[in-house]
């Protein structure tokens, strides 16, 4: 194929997702060809008064971005205008495009296509429960943002300021009937969190099943919201109705005790939950994808951008709940599969090479991205051998062997002609300035000089000590991890426990000067691991002893598959959280569950113990590359959500548990998301 008959790359979608990936393309030297069925780019983020992460307003952002995407000539935007629908195969695909206003369609060529439709709020209407419509003064989340953004929050019944406001969550997320929704949205929560901080002026109660602070900043708004005198209620409450003279709203609800209670606000703010819209469900069926009930495109664990048809690819809220920082993140990883699947132009020879460090999931990802395009890798491992945490601790991660997939990743890597591996190597010195560095590494070999343009820091983590629950003096006491390698040497049905008791956030969540964050893994591993152990012993007892559940996104299938399966859920109050100790031979963990009204004792066989990660090893390379760290520990990304993979410094990008903890897939996909940065970086250069 000649040079000018190369196509562009289409992206269907001007969200933060869709944006990133094609100014990603155009940086790397790629032809874009924009689609966005709305007037204006931003996307859903569009109705964020205030960022979640940063309280900072989202529209200056998006409009930065929206302003790059005009200024860079080799995207071609098309405002105004609906994918209809895709046909041809990789490298020469026929898109159906129907412009706002136009009879006809527009058929346009491409080489391969990103999907990053996003996602649209939830309308409540069609609930009758939640009385959206009828009455006056029931609002959505996406109504008060509005409110927020303009200054001035009134009820509209008489438009007076409220004096109280009741938050519900959950409203088109976490729902099996009367429609199916199952998926949490992932983010409301924080939202109410952030609106409630807003309202200072009144009395705001939170009504949520579980309370997710796992975006970055979620407990800390927590924190700051408890603090300003915000309640949180676990309860659902329901039939919403007008109150005297069609002013205020009053609502049921069953407390923890399972008494019915009425209550009456000014206002009540509905926390609508984010899918796909019917127009995204239908182009993802004209476009032949597979999709889940909610309409959400189902990808890999290990390849987070892959579709079932060749040469389309889905980022953001195409494939499931994501926040602006998530889809901006998988609008990269889209970006790096669509080079690797469309014509790439032979490298340049004097392209530099591209530092990686770090040896598990993401640099692993990171370094097939970039050697698939063309760029040579020199990857650094401290450890004798390739595939961190996923290697040393196996499990099963969305239906995925993560010890089988990171093993064949490692296998990759080291196949690789354009990646030269060190194991047992670590850098110890730097010279030079961005784009042209060298580093000095100690190797089993000796010391090694190594130039280099870009750098990916790729670090992993480590599960933090633990020094309570009889932990280190009782054998029978393991952390998730450890509980985890000892299945694994004791596989058999009749080896497992016949009773397991989980204790979650030991040692996170916790107040200030400790882990005061969501460690965000921990509630889906003990739910992996407990529904593994009620399908090798159906009559076992687990119980799992928890403040919430925090089963973001897609992780809410496993809650709901654990609840079948039978395992126990007891809420503990923060302030009195499970307690482990020895009675004779037995252990005994203790907790006040509030559904109960009572303490619950029970005699496990063993006891798994929730750790946060923790950052590890990240002082060295902190100390070369003269990078900030936040309280925590763990690096601090140029901006959390539209430059969640880029560091401060210019070159040099991360990937994975440096940047705090996440699941396996997103450390996937952070890795992907930071070989095209790596890529896009030098391409700018050359």
């Amino acid at each position: 194929m000649e040079p000018q008959d190369i196509l562009p790359v289409a992206v269907a979608g001007g969200g933060p997702a869709g944006l990133r990936a094609a100014l990603d393309l155009a940086a790397a030297g790629h032809d874009v060809l924009l689609i966005e069925a709305g007037p204006m780019l931003g996307g859903a983020a569009r109705h964020l008064a205030a960022l979640v992460q940063t309280g900072q307003p989202a529209g200056p952002a998006l409009d930065a971005l929206a302003q790059a995407v005009a200024a860079q000539p080799r995207i071609r935007l098309l405002a105004g205008c609906r994918l209809l629908g895709v046909t041809g195969s990789p490298r020469d695909l026929v898109l159906t495009i129907r412009q706002a206003g136009e009879a006809g369609v527009l058929k346009l060529r491409a080489t391969v296509l990103i999907l990053a439709t996003g996602l649209v709020p939830y309308h409540p209407g069609g609930l009758d429960f939640f009385g959206h419509g009828p009455v006056a003064d029931v609002i959505t989340s996406i109504a008060l943002e509005t409110m927020l953004a303009a200054g001035r929050v009134r009820r509209p019944s008489d438009d007076a300021s409220p004096a109280s406001v009741a938050f519900i969550q959950c409203v088109g997320s976490r729902m099996r009937r009367p429609e199916e929704r199952p998926a949490c949205s992932s983010l409301c929560c924080a939202v109410s969190l952030r609106q409630a901080l807003a309202l200072p002026e009144t009395r705001r109660t939170i009504y949520a099943m579980d309370l997710r602070v796992h975006a970055p900043g979620g407990q800390a708004l927590a924190n700051a919201a408890e603090a300003s005198g915000a309640a949180v209620r676990h309860a659902r409450p329901h039939t919403l109705e007008a109150g005297p003279e069609g002013r205020g709203v009053i609502f049921r609800l069953v407390d923890e005790q399972g008494a019915e209670v009425l209550e009456q606000v000014d206002l009540a703010v509905l926390a609508v939950g984010l899918g796909p819209s019917p127009q995204g469900r239908e182009l993802a069926a004209a476009c032949g994808l597979e999709t889940d009930k909610q309409g959400f495109v189902p990808t890999n664990p290990f390849a987070p951008a892959v579709t079932n048809r060749p040469g389309v690819f889905v980022a953001g809220g195409a494939s499931g709940p994501a926040d602006a920082a998530m889809a901006t993140v998988q609008g990269s990883a889209a970006a790096l599969e669509a080079l690797a699947c469309a014509p790439v132009p032979n490298p340049r020879r004097d392209t530099p090479a591209v530092l990686v460090v770090g040896g598990g999931a993401a640099g692993l990802a990171c370094s097939l991205g970039l050697a698939e395009g063309g760029v040579p890798v020199v990857l650094l491992e401290k450890a004798e051998a390739l595939g961190g945490n996923p290697r040393k601790h196996p499990t099963v991660w969305k239906g995925s062997d993560t010890r089988q997939a990171v093993a064949a990743m490692a296998e990759a890597v080291t196949a690789h002609p354009n990646i030269e591996v060190l194991c047992g190597a670590r850098l110890v010195g730097l010279t030079g300035r961005a784009g042209d560095w060298t580093g000095e590494a100690h190797t089993p070999s000796g010391q090694r000089l190594i130039a280099f343009g870009a750098a990916v820091l790729a670090l992993g983590g480590a599960e933090a000590r633990v020094d309570s629950h009889l932990y280190g003096r009782d054998p029978r006491v393991m952390t998730q991890l450890e509980f985890e390698n000892w299945r694994r040497l004791h596989p058999g049905p009749d080896e497992a426990p016949r009773l397991a008791a989980f204790i979650q956030c030991v040692g996170s969540r916790q107040g200030q000067g400790g882990y005061d964050a969501c460690a965000r893994t921990c509630c889906a591993q003990a739910l992996q691991a407990a529904v593994e152990l009620k399908k090798a012993r159906p009559d076992a007892q687990v119980a799992v002893f928890h403040r919430d559940v925090t089963a973001y996104g897609r992780f809410e299938s496993l809650y709901t598959e654990a609840r079948r399966l039978g395992v126990a859920f007891f809420r503990y109050d923060d302030a009195s959280p499970a307690q482990v100790e020895r009675l004779g031979p037995d252990l005994v963990v203790a907790g006040f569950d509030r559904l109960l009204g009572r303490e619950v004792r029970l005699r496990p066989d063993v006891v798994i113990l929730a750790a946060p990660l923790v950052p590890s090893g990240l002082d060295e390379l902190a100390g070369l590359f003269d990078l900030p760290r936040g309280h925590l520990g763990f690096f601090i990304a140029a901006h959390p959500v539209f430059a969640p993979v880029d560091l401060p410094q210019p070159g040099l990008f991360a990937a994975g548990l440096c940047l705090g903890p996440k699941p396996l897939d997103e450390s996937v996909a952070e890795g992907r998301a930071a070989a095209m940065r790596a890529l896009a970086y030098l391409s700018g250069r050359a």
